[in-house]
C-alpha cells in the first residue's frame, strides 16, 4: 500500500496533465525530453481510460446546469460520505460555488469503489488535486499551477460623438467584465450623463495567459477619466496580503473606496464555501433551499454587524446554534448562524462594522464557518450577493500606506508600459494600445 501511495504521488502531475513548460532557449533539449515524457504518459492516461491502472479506475463526468459538486460526484456512482469527504476536503481551498457548465470532475476509484485520487482543473494553468493518504484516510489536498505569463496593457484615448465609455472600452478590446469594472468604480465619481465627446481615458490592465496565447485572468490595476465637465478622476487597485481580504478592492489616491453606500462586510475575509439556493445539504443529503452563504472562516474569527439596526434575536437552537439577527431600518434583516459567541443581546443597537460575535460551528454544522442570510422587509429569503457591500469607506492606518506604496508602484508599471511602441485598437482612431510582458508567474496574481 505504500508503494502504491508514493507511486501515485510521483506520477499524479503528468498523469493529470500538470508537466512543466519551458521556453528558455537553453533548455530546448531538456523540453523536447519532457515532450517525450508527456506523450508516453499520455498513453498511459489513455489506458487508465480504457481500463485499470495498478488497480485503479479512472471516471469522469461533467457540470450540468444547475449542478454542484456534490450532483457529479454522486452522478458518477461516489457514495454519499465519500462525497461529503471530498466536498469538505476542498471547500477551504477551492470556490465551489463558482463552478461552470461544461467543468469536468475527473476521481480514480479501486476495486471497492473508494475514491484514491481526485482532480479538478477550473482552467488549464490550474488544477486541483485530492490523494487519500493510505494510513489517515484522510484526503490531502495539493494545487498545481502552471507557468503563466504576465502582460500590462495601457488603453488610453477619448470619448467620441454618441459614445459611451462602456462601449468604447468595449470596442478597443477590453473583456467585458473587466470594461464593467472600470464603468462602475469611476461612475461612483462621474455623473456619466455629463462626460462629452473629446473627454479623455486612460485604463491599465494586469492579464495571464498560459502558453502565451490562452487568457486565465486579469484585474484593472488603474482608471482614469478627465473631463472638460466633470473634472479629473482616478481609480486604483488596492490589495490586502491576504488574497481573499474584504480590502481588496478600488480607492482613490486618498483611500476613499469607490463604490455607492453599501452595507459592511460580515467577516474580514470571504471565502464561499456553499452559495445561496438548492443544494444536497452535507449533512441531510436532502435536496433543499439553503437561504443564504457559507463562509468558510477560521474558528473564533470577528463576526460583524453589516449595517445599523437592533438585535431582535440572539440566541441558540440545534439546527442554527448559536445565532443573530438584525433588523435595519429597511426592516431588511441579517442573519448569523453556527457562532462560537454571542456578544450582543436582544434588543441591543449595533452599528455597522460593530463585532456582534465570533465564528464557529455550533448547530448543524460540518466545521467552522458563518452562514450569512438576509430576509426582505416581507420575511423572504432574499441572496446575501443582491447587495452592495464593502469592507470600509476609507482606508486607514497601514492599509492606507500600503496602498500609497502600491500607487507609487502602479504608477511606475505604467509608464514603463506607455514606453512600449503603440498600437492601434482595431476599432477607433482615437484609443492607443501599450503593451508589454512583465514576466513568467506560477499561479494567479
Amino acid at each position: 500500500m505504500r508503494r502504491l501511495f508514493f507511486l501515485l504521488l510521483s506520477l499524479a502531475p503528468f498523469l493529470f496533465t500538470a508537466c512543466f513548460e519551458s521556453h528558455s532557449d537553453e533548455l530546448s533539449r531538456k523540453v523536447a525530453e519532457l515532450k517525450a515524457t508527456r506523450d508516453s504518459l499520455a498513453r498511459i492516461e489513455v489506458d487508465l481510460y480504457r481500463n485499470r491502472y495498478h488497480g485503479l479506475s479512472l471516471f469522469s463526468d461533467t457540470v450540468k446546469a444547475g449542478e454542484g459538486l456534490f450532483q457529479v460526484m454522486q452522478r458518477i456512482g461516489v457514495d454519499e460520505n465519500q462525497r461529503r469527504q471530498i466536498v469538505l476536503a476542498l471547500e477551504d481551498s477551492v470556490e465551489l460555488s463558482n463552478l461552470r457548465v461544461g467543468e469536468v470532475f475527473h476521481i480514480a476509484q479501486n476495486g471497492n469503489g473508494d475514491v484514491q485520487v481526485f482532480r479538478y482543473a477550473p482552467n488549464p494553468a490550474t488544477v486541483h488535486l485530492l490523494f487519500r493518504n493510505p494510513y489517515t484516510r484522510a484526503f490531502e489536498y495539493k494545487r498545481i499551477d502552471k507557468p503563466l505569463e504576465r502582460r500590462q496593457s495601457v488603453f488610453s484615448g477619448v470619448l467620441e460623438d454618441g459614445s459611451t465609455l462602456n462601449g468604447t472600452l468595449l470596442k478597443a478590446g477590453i473583456p467585458l467584465r473587466m470594461a464593467g469594472t472600470v464603468s462602475a468604480i469611476l461612475q461612483c465619481k462621474i455623473p456619466f450623463r455629463n462626460a462629452r465627446a473629446g473627454d479623455h481615458f486612460k485604463v491599465m490592465l494586469e492579464e495571464s495567459f498560459f502558453q502565451d496565447t490562452l487568457w486565465i485572468s486579469g484585474t484593472v490595476l488603474y482608471a482614469e477619466f478627465e473631463g472638460r465637465v466633470v473634472g479629473h478622476h482616478e481609480a486604483f487597485f488596492y490589495e490586502d496580503p491576504d488574497p481573499k481580504s474584504t480590502y481588496n478592492a478600488y480607492y482613490t489616491a486618498s483611500g476613499e473606496a469607490l463604490i455607492y453606500d453599501g452595507l459592511r462586510y460580515p467577516l474580514d475575509r470571504l471565502h464561499i464555501t456553499s452559495p445561496f439556493g438548492y443544494r444536497i445539504h452535507p449533512i441531510t443529503g436532502r435536496y433543499t433551499l439553503h437561504n443564504g452563504i457559507d463562509y468558510g472562516s477560521p474558528y473564533g474569527a470577528p463576526v460583524y454587524a453589516v449595517a445599523e439596526g437592533k438585535v431582535v434575536t440572539s440566541g441558540y437552537d440545534e439546527f442554527s446554534g448559536n445565532k443573530i439577527a438584525i433588523k435595519h431600518s429597511d426592516n431588511s434583516t441579517s442573519w448569523y448562524l453556527h457562532l462560537s459567541a454571542r456578544l450582543v443581546n436582544a434588543g441591543a443597537k449595533v452599528s455597522p462594522h460593530q463585532m456582534i460575535g465570533r465564528v464557529g460551528t455550533t448547530g448543524r454544522s460540518t466545521g467552522p464557518h458563518l452562514h450569512f442570510g438576509f430576509t426582505d422587509a416581507n420575511g423572504r429569503w432574499i441572496n446575501p450577493l443582491s447587495k452592495v457591500m464593502i469592507a470600509t469607506p476609507k482606508l486607514s492606518g497601514d492599509r492606507l500606506l500600503r496602498l500609497q506604496a502600491q500607487i507609487k508602484e502602479i504608477r511606475s508599471e505604467l509608464r514603463k508600459t506607455e514606453k512600449q511602441m503603440p498600437r492601434g485598437s482595431g476599432a477607433s482612431a482615437n484609443i492607443r494600445v501599450n503593451s508589454r510582458t512583465v514576466h513568467k508567474v506560477h499561479g494567479r496574481r
